[in-house]
């Protein structure tokens, strides 16, 4: 089978989307089938093989990503040199456009991983602040104008955006059962139209030494106390500040020693260290900037616990590499984490920080009970191995073949007999 794998963002940079496609790609290309990644160029990139590279509009737009072209000439003329089986976009804009234009043009069945849950993004990528600052600074708009706009965006246009394109596509995948009945009933899709594919989690989270084990806690100074961990990009949308106020109250309140590493990079960086040091957590919280993906599977496997607060998840990726790891996911309840974390394998609390706290606090006092919790954390990760994921991709991908041909038979004999 030959498939084309769209995105609009891809490596280096780090992310759940172009992780997902990566590891979706490699579990395909292990089973013997054809396939070519569309990304958009970035400087820092390497040179990959069935990759093709189409041109960027800017280096850089919204917290370091490029904003790709969807209309550059050379995606069509790529696409022709192949006879594609199926076209598997990433996003519903920009690219996801150049998708449908393909799929309609070349009679080719277009399915669609449904990542972001977009109305939600827009609440915490800092659009309102930008909007104002432009408005007072240009035409002086009102605050409160500023905020209409952006939920007239949110609320109105991208639901509707949104519902457009899904009528295009031939096939939906949520990446959690959650997010699978989020799309049947607020977008509306048919049950036949929707299947769950989770992002699969490769070898190496299962491969971990203790020895290697070992040298992640000692490198943290956590030899002798619990060892907490959160990988995610440091901007203001992952609720980042949550997890600092809550690991203030865990180390002044419940009166809890504990190391917490914060593995990541991003735009608010800087922010959150300064607000570390303001709580008086210098001492328990280290950032690590960007670890290299290979990495970072022995961080997950030291962890006591993985921390996570983010709300704007469809799939939490690495909550599944924190499972892999054994490692029990402490978190705050919602879409994309609930389908994943439960009472055998984490623990969920509402998006409170004494909560929060208090269950971190309860967490580490029953060192006894933990044990079960991690034997748990990887059986449930089991069922996310990458090489399970592509297997079902293909099966989905059959699905919609057969049924895109059946379709079109029953176009044709219409056709012939003048219906």
């Amino acid at each position: 089978m030959k498939i084309a794998l769209m995105t609009n963002n891809y490596k280096p940079i780090m992310g759940g989307v172009p992780i997902s496609i990566e590891r979706l790609a490699r579990g395909l290309e292990d089973m013997g089938h054809q396939v070519t990644i569309f990304a958009p160029t970035y400087q820092e990139q390497q040179q990959e093989e069935n990759v093709f590279r189409y041109a960027t509009c800017m280096k850089h737009f919204i917290g370091g990503i490029v904003l790709p072209n969807p209309f550059d000439r050379r995606i069509e003329k790529e696409f022709r040199k192949q006879e594609y089986d199926v076209i598997h976009v990433h996003h519903p804009m920009l690219i996801g456009r150049t998708a449908v234009y393909l799929s309609r043009k070349y009679h080719i069945p277009l399915v669609f991983t449904y990542h972001t849950r977009y109305e939600q993004y827009l609440s915490y990528v800092g659009a309102v602040k930008l909007m104002e600052n432009r408005a007072s600074r240009e035409k002086g708009i009102g605050v409160g104008a500023c905020a209409g706009i952006l939920h007239l965006i949110k609320d109105k246009l991208m639901p509707a955006y949104l519902h457009t394109f899904l009528k295009y596509c031939d096939f939906v995948f949520a990446p959690t059962a959650g997010i699978q009945e989020y799309l049947k009933q607020v977008c509306g899709l048919s049950p036949e139209k929707l299947g769950v594919l989770p992002t699969g989690i490769e070898k190496a989270n299962f491969q971990v030494t203790d020895q290697e084990k070992r040298q992640v806690r000692e490198s943290l100074g956590a030899e002798e106390c619990p060892l907490f961990l959160t990988v995610s990009r440091m901007s203001h949308e992952k609720n980042v500040e949550f997890l600092i106020e809550s690991l203030r109250l865990l180390k002044y309140s419940h009166g809890k020693d504990f190391r917490m590493a914060f593995v990541g990079d991003g735009p608010d960086r800087k922010t959150y260290e300064a607000d570390c040091r303001k709580a008086g957590l210098e001492e328990n919280v280290i950032f690590t900037g960007i670890v290299p993906n290979e990495e970072i599977p022995p961080y997950f496997a030291a962890a006591d616990a993985f921390l996570f607060a983010s709300k704007t998840e469809t799939q939490g990726i690495v909550i599944l590499e924190a499972l892999a790891g054994a490692s029990p996911v402490i978190a705050v309840k919602a879409s994309g984490v609930s389908d994943l974390v439960t009472p055998k394998c984490g623990i969920l609390t509402r998006e409170d920080p004494e909560a929060f706290a208090e269950s971190t606090a309860d967490f580490i006092d029953r060192r006894m009970g933990r044990s079960g919790m991690e034997e748990n954390a990887l059986k449930t990760a089991q069922q996310y191995r990458e090489e399970a994921v592509a297997f079902r991709a293909v099966h989905y991908y059959n699905k919609v073949i057969a049924g895109k041909a059946a379709h079109q038979e029953t176009v044709s004999t219409r056709a012939r007999l003048g219906q």
